[in-house]
């Protein structure tokens, strides 16, 4: 059986990212494992190219392990949200973190790969940023979906109030924070069924891969 690798750039424990990227993982009908990127250790970049031999960052966390889970899946999802306009801090970390497979040899070449974009607004912006990732790095890029997401101002505890709130941006200056307009994505039945087509197109992807292989 194949074994496909999730990447979650949100900070939200089980939120709705997290959701989506775990139906678009078991609907492969493959193995799976989703990290988040919010638990592991992780430094940042600081481009001292000490990759450029080895293939392999000289920085003492966790990420050689995860470029080796990386190698080693079938294919790989990664999520990420919107922050400012643009795609998280969080994710934009992990992502240049894998600059050891682009030396010499583009390790991820040809990787089958998916992703998920999220977030109030700019989902549209992040899902771009995440797929252009994709091409830099090689890989086979089968497909992305975007989910909404709910704003921080839903639980500051003045989102009704704030005149710079999100959720007044979108919903109305005299609109109210009541349980019907948080975003759950178990409920939302065209979202879900985005995501499980998702997770077929990376089981057909593999499948055909596999043939071709042959």
């Amino acid at each position: 059986m194949a074994k496909i690798i999730g990447f979650s750039g949100s900070t939200v424990k089980s939120g709705v990212l997290e959701k989506a990227m775990e139906q678009v993982l078991k609907s492969t009908g493959h193995e799976w494992e989703l990290v988040r990127l919010n638990d592991i250790n992780m430094k940042y970049c600081t481009g001292c190219v000490g990759c450029g031999t080895t293939n392999r960052c000289v920085l003492k966390d966790d990420i050689n392990e995860i470029l080796d889970k990386i190698l080693e899946a079938d294919a790989i999802l990664l999520g990420g949200v919107a922050r400012f306009g643009k795609l998280n801090a969080l994710t934009k970390v992990f992502i240049e973190r894998l600059f050891p497979f682009v030396h010499r040899y583009m390790l991820t070449k040809g990787k089958i790969a998916a992703t998920v974009a999220g977030g109030f607004f700019h989902q549209e912006v992040v899902k771009d940023e995440l797929s252009s990732i994709l091409q830099t790095l090689g890989m086979e890029d089968v497909g992305s979906i975007t989910i909404d997401g709910n704003a921080s101002c839903f639980k500051c505890g003045y989102g009704e109030t704030c005149n710079y709130s999100a959720f007044r941006a979108k919903y109305g200056q005299d609109a109210k924070i009541t349980d019907d307009v948080f975003y759950v994505f178990d409920k939302d039945e065209k979202a879900v069924e985005k995501a499980t087509l998702l997770g077929k197109k990376i089981a057909e992807a593999i499948n055909q891969k596999a043939k071709n292989l042959k």
